[in-house]
């Protein structure tokens, strides 16, 4: 019961850390830039396609209007 825990401490460079953490922050950007990058052109795309769609539908409204 009045045993003692003694743990293992780690040994290793200061700098491989913050190069490990920097390196992840880095992929972290270009993830985010490219996910910035698609939404767009999704968005883009979807607005395209929504104003065919609209097109579309006045020109069958014309169609039906004018037989």
């Amino acid at each position: 019961m009045g045993m003692k825990k003694s743990y293992l401490a780690m040994k290793r460079e200061a700098s491989v850390g913050s190069d490990l953490i920097d390196s992840d922050l880095k992929e972290i950007g270009i993830a985010a830039k490219k996910l910035a990058n698609h939404a767009i052109m999704l968005g883009g795309i979807g607005f395209g396609t929504s104003f065919l769609k609209w097109i579309a539908s006045f020109a069958a409204m014309y169609v039906i209007l004018t037989l």
